[in-house]
């Protein structure tokens, strides 16, 4: 799983049919020990509810699939989870 915060969303009308009904992200990789940006921003599909502004877990490649196992999705990024709280210690 990597890190990341949600920066904005995607509004599509016309979507292949196995995206129909699901939300799609904006989301800016975070690196969790500095806390700063890391890399260009992807477009990942929304297994969560999440909103502008969480932290996120999300998933690349073909394990991005997986959150939406009953479904055809082409994505090549999902958000499996909403972080709440971090803690690290050194």
């Amino acid at each position: 799983m990597y890190y990341a915060r949600v920066i904005g969303n995607i509004v599509s009308t016309i979507k292949y049919k196995g995206l129909k009904g699901k939300k799609i992200q904006i989301i800016q990789p975070v690196d969790m020990e500095t806390g700063k940006d890391s890399g260009n921003f992807l477009v990942a599909l929304d297994a969560t509810s999440s909103g502008v502004g969480d932290m996120i877990g999300y998933e690349d490649g073909a394990e991005a699939t997986w959150a939406f196992e009953e479904d055809d999705v082409p994505v090549d990024a999902s958000i499996i989870a909403i972080i709440d709280k971090i803690n690290i210690t050194v």
